[in-house]
């Protein structure tokens, strides 16, 4: 009986035990593996491809596959377009469409490249058209609502996406874009319930973009723990896909904050270890080292991964305009030249052209780029009409500034930048009202744009209308608290209105959180000096020139204060210092003079008199010094008692 239990037992017994043995096995071939690096792994074109812009964009549906071409034409356009030639495939594209004027799908190509080569007023007849022809395509919608949101129609781009889910509710691509939109519109908590259910799920891969869509709506939502969780489980569905890695480090990059950017930073050096031939990888680490100010680790990476691949017209642009920031336009210029010779049909190719050459002091040619920017966006450049703007009023042709401003509101009603600049060039040709009237349209469209409420303060002030200057400077200080301008220039208020204890104040807040801020000081020593407080503006004017011993200002107010509280050395002093960097100053050159005569030096008192009586002879100051320094006596002179300063 025994040994016919044995007979029976004995094939499971001998399963069993090789099982163990390749369980043993698996571990320690696990085990040995388990400091090994991730391979990223990058398949097929849908995998990664060159972002063109600063966030990393909004991914478009993408073209069908197994749609077979029209004709040989059609087959070629499409060749050049996914071999990233999008200037001849473009040129190709046109003669196709003549071909096939109601092609649905031959338009929504037009449209997908478009928007690839950063054309997206240009797309969006082709996306409406295809739309129009074949409405039971979501791709057309979902892509049409991509080129809204590009021009800058939030709303028609929502409206598209809200009618694509309504029609198709769980189509994923259209949940994460319609989340996205959600996202920068503010509506924070709407996305992160529309993200919550495209990363619900799916395959792996759809999941994990919309998991980072998810951290990134958390993110701009101060929800950091659900954000790293949303991020850490996206990561775990595509360990592999560096588009992931990248979306996760980009969305860390907007938060802002130190702690974000560091964690952006890590992110990208490990993603640049893991995939160190992968041009995308570098741009963006180059992007994270420019947010850190290091730029020279920035230009780095981007050499790198301009090496990696020489068409990647993103990274020349930040090596453009990061030249630009060191002044040099060499640099810069060949960059410009580079980018309009290999697409010149982009608009911001022009504008960054037009910017190198404005900088560089080269107005006729900025012009013309700002036009050819203008012409190839069809018109619709607010940008550019801003900058053209600016340039114009910066070289003294105030009416074709005022075209220009004209132009970007036109394009643009709620553009605060055009209503601001408006407003400054009001003010510069005296049409003070209407300068006003700007600035509050600003305000009214935005209560938050602080440079409007700056700007507003500034002319009450010059207006002498202080009361509602302090209105407009508190404005300004609420929607961008700590502003050191803003905050000065209300204590200067307060002083020109007779509110004393209020401008001081606002001065000692302002050096509390500037400590380094010369003009704090010395206006603080002004209110000092106001209130009868001298041995406290000496020490407020001693600090400004501490920050800057060259502060003519602070050394003028200085020796004065020293004059009056009889500290005639030190005054000689600081008028000597004043005049080294100010030689032809002429009242520091006579209150010079007056002081030599108090200490007793009356020859090198009258010395001096008789060297500014020379040069002006009808000044009525330099016309009786002579005689004031023969008669120089060991109390303040009354000319200096009462002298103002500026």
């Amino acid at each position: 009986m025994n040994r016919l239990v044995v007979d029976r037992l004995w094939p499971l017994l001998v399963g069993l035990l090789v099982l163990v043995v390749g369980a043993l096995a698996l571990e320690e071939y696990a085990r040995q593996r388990g400091n090994q690096e991730v391979v990223i792994e990058i398949r097929g074109e849908d995998a990664l491809t060159p972002v063109d812009d600063e966030e990393g964009g909004e991914g478009v549906a993408g073209l069908a596959e197994g749609e077979a071409p029209l004709d040989e034409l059609h087959a070629r356009a499409r060749v050049a377009a996914r071999r990233a030639e999008l200037k001849e495939a473009l040129a190709l594209y046109e003669q196709v469409l003549a071909a096939h004027p109601d092609s649905a799908e031959v338009h929504g190509e037009v449209g997908f490249w478009l928007l690839a080569a950063k054309q997206p007023r240009q797309a969006l007849a082709h996306l409406e058209r295809a739309k129009s022809l074949q409405p039971e395509v979501p791709r057309h919608a979902l892509d049409l609502a991509l080129a809204r949101s590009r021009t800058g129609d939030l709303a028609g781009a929502e409206r598209e996406l809200r009618e694509l889910l309504r029609l198709r509710p769980s189509y994923r691509s259209a949940q994460v874009a319609l989340g996205g939109l959600l996202r920068k519109q503010g509506a924070h908590a709407e996305a992160i319930e529309v993200l919550r259910v495209a990363a619900s799920s799916g395959g792996n891969e759809e999941r994990a973009r919309a998991l980072v869509a998810l951290g990134a709506a958390y993110l701009s939502a101060e929800r950091r723990e659900e954000a790293e969780k949303s991020f850490e489980q996206a990561i775990l569905f595509a360990p592999a896909r560096a588009e992931v890695r990248l979306g996760i480090a980009r969305a860390w990059l907007s938060g802002g904050s130190r702690e974000d950017q560091e964690k952006a930073m890590a992110l990208l050096l490990r993603t640049a270890e893991l995939a160190p031939d992968l041009a995308p990888v570098h741009a963006a680490l180059g992007r994270a080292q420019e947010r850190r100010g290091d730029e020279e680790a920035a230009e780095a990476a981007y050499t790198r991964a301009l090496q990696l691949d020489p068409d990647y017209r993103y990274v020349r642009r930040r090596l453009l305009r990061l030249a630009l920031g060191r002044r040099d336009y060499e640099r810069a210029r060949f960059e410009a030249q580079r980018l309009l010779r290999d697409a010149p049909e982009v608009p911001e190719h022009h504008f960054l052209a037009a910017l190198v050459a404005e900088r560089d002091g080269q107005l006729d040619e900025a012009r013309e780029h700002y036009q050819a920017a203008i012409k190839q966006a069809g018109g619709g450049y607010p940008e550019a009409f801003l900058n053209l703007g600016r340039m114009e009023k910066g070289a003294g042709r105030p009416e074709q500034a005022l075209e220009a401003y004209e132009q970007a509101l036109r394009l643009r009603p709620d553009y605060l930048a055009a209503y601001n600049n408006l407003g400054s060039l009001y003010a510069s040709t005296g049409r003070l009202a209407e300068a006003e009237a700007t600035y509050r349209k600003a305000i009214e469209l935005d209560a938050s744009y602080s440079s409007a409420w700056y700007n507003l303060g500034e002319l009450y002030k010059d207006q002498k209308r202080y009361a509602e200057a302090i209105s407009a400077y508190q404005g300004a200080l609420k929607a961008r608290p700590g502003h050191a301008p803003t905050q000065l220039n209300l204590g200067v208020s307060y002083i020109r209105s007779g509110q004393r204890e209020e401008a001081l104040t606002t001065y000692r807040t302002l050096v509390a959180q500037h400590p380094r801020y010369v003009a704090a000081w010395y206006n603080m020593g002004l209110a000092l000096e106001a209130g009868g407080q001298r041995a406290e503006a000496i020490e407020a004017l001693r600090q400004a020139l501490t920050l800057d011993s060259g502060h003519v200002p602070s050394l003028r107010k200085l020796a004065e204060f020293e004059v009056r509280e009889g500290l005639l050395v030190e005054a000689r002093r600081v008028y000597e210092e004043l005049l080294d960097l100010r030689p032809a100053d002429r009242g520091a050159r006579v209150a010079h003079a007056e002081v030599l005569g108090l200490l007793g030096d009356r020859a090198g008192c009258e010395q001096r008199a008789r060297a500014l009586s020379a040069e002006s002879p009808t000044d009525e100051q330099v016309r009786t010094l002579l005689g004031r320094c023969r008669a120089a006596k060991a109390a303040p002179p009354s000319s200096l008692l009462g002298r103002k300063t500026e």
